[in-house]
């Protein structure tokens, strides 16, 4: 409970430097909270594939926060790193699955990831084909988590599939922010479910094995 508390604090203070500073705090409690999920993730590692492959992605995903906060834009490196933690989830995702697909939440997220691409097309230059991958990506991440659920009905699929939805919102509302301009709110919006996301994800570990 504790490490959960501690997780919680992080993403406050992070959250909380973005619009206050100091730019120290800014730097430090965003790499920091995925770390302390990592290590809550990391007690599970002997005993499931799916904590491994769940602690594979956390590990991108610091890598990814690392370079979208250098000083520098590393734009693309960091949507590398993130790309490749959305396919491990992926991978964790469709490994839990074991039954009949349903066709109706692909066509559904497809069309989601269609009119999100075309309303930022007009923004996004040399980046439309590396945007247009990675959002394919995060709409095959969030479907995998939902056959999850449908096939088990388990908590932690549920946990699981509300992570994948809460990643699909922050990645939607940072690719505006990024190709359409700022808003105040933004930060709070992007980091809070980014963080729900990735705390969700790691509690479906937690579940999925009891403890």
């Amino acid at each position: 409970m504790w490490s959960w508390f501690a997780v919680c604090c992080s993403g406050l203070l992070h959250i909380s430097a973005a619009y206050r500073g100091p730019r120290w705090q800014f730097y430090l409690f965003k790499p920091l909270t995925i770390v302390m999920l990592m290590t809550i993730v990391g007690t599970h590692i002997s005993a499931s594939h799916y904590a491994q492959w769940v602690f594979v992605a956390l590990l991108f995903s610091v890598v990814g926060d690392v370079f979208l906060m250098l000083p520098k834009d590393r734009f693309v490196q960091g949507l590398t790193s993130f790309l490749l933690a959305h396919l491990v989830y992926i991978f964790a995702f469709w490994a839990q699955f074991d039954g009949h697909m349903v066709w109706w939440l692909p066509a559904m997220l497809s069309g989601l990831g269609i009119i999100v691409f075309l309303l930022l097309l007009p923004n996004l230059g040399q980046l439309a084909l590396p945007v247009a991958v990675y959002i394919a990506v995060i709409t095959q991440m969030v479907w995998a988590a939902g056959e999850y659920w449908l096939n088990t009905h388990s908590p932690a699929a549920a946990l699981a599939l509300a992570g994948a939805i809460c990643f699909m919102v922050s990645d939607t509302v940072l690719a505006f922010v990024r190709f359409k301009g700022e808003f105040r709110p933004a930060q709070a919006m992007v980091m809070s479910s980014y963080f729900f996301a990735q705390a969700l994800i790691s509690a479906s570990v937690v579940i999925a094995q009891g403890g």
